[in-house]
């Protein structure tokens, strides 16, 4: 293991115990790189990939002496991971697989929303058609029977006007009928023959009464005799 023979020039530190990087972009010779008698390189090299390396959230060594806890620690780490690695491959894909199945059933809510929100529409508009043309309907019956009780009730009145007037006119022909008639008996005067048939008639009732008067009937005769 490399150990640290001497001590080196110990490199600028920002605030916070941070590694400094202000100089990666100046001169070559400023370099994090120093030369060192063992290896080539001196030891704030490897101060400075330690501290590199405390910059991950677990504590790994990078130089310096290993003991068997450091190793037993660096294996129950390993295993430690492992098993998380493996569960985190599982929970990964259970959640991948639960965010699909979430993913498939909104879609699936938002297409029956959808549906029933389009189906709510449909239904609002045919239930508008029918309204309108139920109104439509209920018009046109109501002027057919309007139009039908007025055109009956003029044909009545009709009628009625024209049988007044044939009654009327039957009365008043028929009482003008009268009025001549008696107009024309009481204006007529009885002719000659009238005259002589009139007062043959009267005399031969006369004559027929005084025959008879004061004699008795035949049926006061029969029970006379008898």
């Amino acid at each position: 293991m490399v150990k640290n023979t001497a001590k080196a020039e110990t490199p600028k530190e920002s605030k916070g115990g941070e590694l400094s990087l202000s100089d990666l972009g100046g001169d070559v010779g400023q370099a994090i790189v120093f030369s060192d008698g063992h290896f080539g390189l001196e030891s704030a090299v490897w101060q400075n990939a330690q501290r590199i390396a405390d910059m991950l959230p677990i504590n790994i060594k990078v130089f310096g002496d290993l003991s068997e806890e450091d190793v037993a620690e660096a294996l129950d780490k390993a295993k430690g991971a492992e098993f998380q690695s493996k569960n985190w491959t599982e929970y990964s894909a259970a959640i991948s697989r639960y965010l699909k199945a979430l993913h498939k059933v909104r879609e699936k809510q938002a297409e029956v929303s959808e549906n029933v929100a389009e189906s709510r529409v449909e239904i609002a508009e045919l239930e508008k058609n029918l309204s309108i043309s139920l109104a439509n309907l209920e018009s046109k019956f109501r002027q057919i029977v309007g139009n039908s009780r007025a055109s009956v009730a003029g044909v009545q009145d009709d009628l009625k006007i024209s049988l007044g007037k044939i009654s009327s006119q039957y009365s008043e022909g028929k009482s003008n009928k009268l009025n001549k008639l008696t107009e024309e008996k009481a204006k007529k005067e009885p002719t000659p023959y009238e005259e002589q048939s009139s007062n043959l008639l009267t005399r031969f009732q006369e004559l027929r009464n005084a025959r008879y008067s004061g004699t008795p009937g035949i049926t006061q005769r029969i029970r006379s005799v008898s």
